[in-house]
This record gives C-alpha cells, sequence and structure tokens, in this order.
C-alpha cells in the first residue's frame, strides 16, 4: 500500500518537471520552428505587408489592441462575419479593419479639434462615427455584391447538380463536379465545403458554415431545405430542382423590388436636373425673342 501511495505522487512530479522542461525549450526558441512551409509563406506575406505600412498606419497598429479589447468578443465576431461575407479578401482581417478605423481617426482628429474649436460638438461626435463607418461600408459593399452574385448564380448550379444526381452520381461528387462549371464567390464557397467534409466535418456542419459565412438568403433556405430532405430520406433531385424553381421565383421578386425603387430615383433627377435646365432655356429663350431692353429697364426700376 506505501508502494501504490508513493508512485502516484512521483509520476505526477516528473510528468510536471518534462512540462516545465519543453516549455522552457519552446520559450527559448523561435515560434517559426513550429510552423510548416503554408504558415511561414503567410507570415512572410503579412510581415512584408506590415513593413510597407505608412508611419500614421503604425501609429493606428499601436491602438489595435485597445480597440479589440473595446469592442469585445460580440464585436469581434461581427467584424469575422462581415470577412467571411466579403469572402476572406487577401490582407483583410480583424486587425486590420481596427487598424483602418484607427488610421481614420487619427486623420480626423484635426477635425475634431477644429469643430471643438468652433463650439460645433455635435459635428465633433459625429467624427469618430465616421471614423468606423469608413473601413465598415467598404467592406460591407464587397458582402453585398459577393451576395447578389451568389443569388444570381445558385439556381443555376442547383438545376445542374439535380441533373448531376439523377444520373446516378454521389452527392458529393456530383458537387465536385458541379462547381468545375462556374466560377466566382458559388464555386468557392462549396469547394470550401467539400473540403471540409474531406477533413471529417459533417454534412450538417459544413452547410451550415457555408450558410454563415455567405450571409445569402438563398443559401440559407437550400442548406434548409436540403438538410431536411436528408435527414428525412426525400428524394434529392426533387428537392433540387424545388429549391431552384423557389430561388428563381425569389430573385423574380426582387428585381421587381428594385425596379419599382429606381423610379423614384429617376424622377428626382429628372427633377433636379433637367427640369431647372428646361426652365432656364425656355426663360432666357423668351426674354431674347421679346425683344425687352433690360438696361433700360433696369434704369426705370431705379
Amino acid at each position: 500500500m506505501s508502494q501504490f501511495s508513493t508512485l502516484w505522487p512521483a509520476l505526477g512530479a516528473t510528468g510536471a518537471l518534462l512540462v516545465f522542461l519543453l516549455g522552457y525549450r519552446m520559450a527559448r526558441t523561435s515560434p517559426r520552428d513550429y510552423l510548416d512551409a503554408a504558415d511561414l509563406i503567410l507570415l512572410r506575406e503579412e510581415r512584408r505587408r506590415e513593413a510597407r505600412l505608412s508611419p500614421i498606419n503604425r501609429l493606428a497598429a499601436r491602438f489595435v489592441p485597445r480597440l479589440r479589447r473595446l469592442v469585445g468578443p460580440t464585436g469581434v465576431r461581427y467584424l469575422q462575419q462581415l470577412i467571411d461575407t466579403a469572402g476572406r479578401p487577401a490582407g483583410v482581417s480583424v486587425d486590420s479593419l481596427l487598424r483602418s478605423v484607427c488610421w481614420w481617426a487619427l486623420l480626423l482628429v484635426p477635425v475634431v479639434v477644429l469643430f471643438i474649436y468652433q463650439g460645433q460638438l455635435l459635428a465633433a461626435l459625429i467624427c469618430p462615427l465616421v471614423a468606423g463607418l469608413l473601413p465598415l461600408a467598404r467592406i460591407s459593399g464587397q458582402g453585398r455584391r459577393r451576395r447578389e452574385s451568389i443569388d444570381r448564380d445558385l439556381p443555376d448550379f442547383l438545376d445542374i447538380l439535380a441533373v448531376t444526381v439523377n444520373a446516378g452520381i454521389a452527392f458529393r461528387s456530383a458537387l465536385a463536379r458541379v462547381i468545375d462549371r462556374f466560377d466566382g464567390p458559388i464555386s468557392d464557397e462549396v469547394r470550401l465545403t467539400l473540403d471540409q467534409m474531406g477533413h471529417g466535418a459533417s454534412t450538417k456542419v459544413a452547410f451550415l458554415a457555408m450558410q454563415r459565412r455567405s450571409g445569402s438568403t438563398a443559401v440559407r433556405s437550400f442548406t434548409t431545405a436540403f438538410l431536411q430532405a436528408d435527414e428525412l430520406g426525400a428524394p434529392l433531385a426533387e428537392t433540387l430542382n424545388q429549391i431552384a424553381l423557389d430561388m428563381r421565383r425569389e430573385n423574380a421578386q426582387a428585381l421587381r423590388r428594385k425596379a419599382s425603387q429606381t423610379v423614384p430615383k429617376v424622377t428626382l433627377v429628372t427633377s433636379l436636373v433637367m427640369v431647372p435646365a428646361a426652365l432656364i432655356l425656355i426663360i432666357v429663350g423668351l426674354a431674347i425673342g421679346s425683344g425687352i431692353d433690360f438696361s433700360g429697364l433696369m434704369e426705370s426700376l431705379q
């Protein structure tokens, strides 16, 4: 009993010593020793990008950790969602977005001081909002255009996928064949989903991840219907055809809504540009054609 009671503390002490020695060795070595070739390439590109930063960008980078703590985990997840929806552009990360916000904030500091000096406190309070909205507006615009491209290409993608599945090809193999016929965001998202499934992720997890990355309503409808059909054992080809039909109907409704929103914009442009120009042209033509002596008329009025 005494040997058993002293064996486990000895093993625990030996394990703690080994962990300490391993941690000390890793702390003394370079992190690059534990990275593979792809990680080293990414690290090298990031360092080159940081080396090309301007002095104001380097100054803004110092405030990134504080701003990251200020926005909190919820804000970081929101920014990452924006980046994923935009297709994860090269060189764009949460830290780079926060650095852009700090860059704009530093650029607007003299403007804020000028507004405060002039007593315009409301305009001074708006400047930090502008510094935060300008970088986010760009990435949001990229995400919106990418989402529209996915919504436009997804019905055709589902039609070809349904034909391929009807030919007797397995669903995963059919996806791999169909994405070779498409370019753009829909191909990138499906290819990434297949990579996740190839590395051990389940079909449900991979498709829900694609739904979260794309931010598209059409992809959400497709994912929900496909997972329900997969769980209930419904015919896959019929489900895909029905989803494609529903998406085309939704796209047609969206185009009609966009067309109805275009009419007021055209009317506004016409009212602001063409109507004043036409009035000026008519009035000037009438004045010239009437032969009125405006100089004598002005002298008589004086």
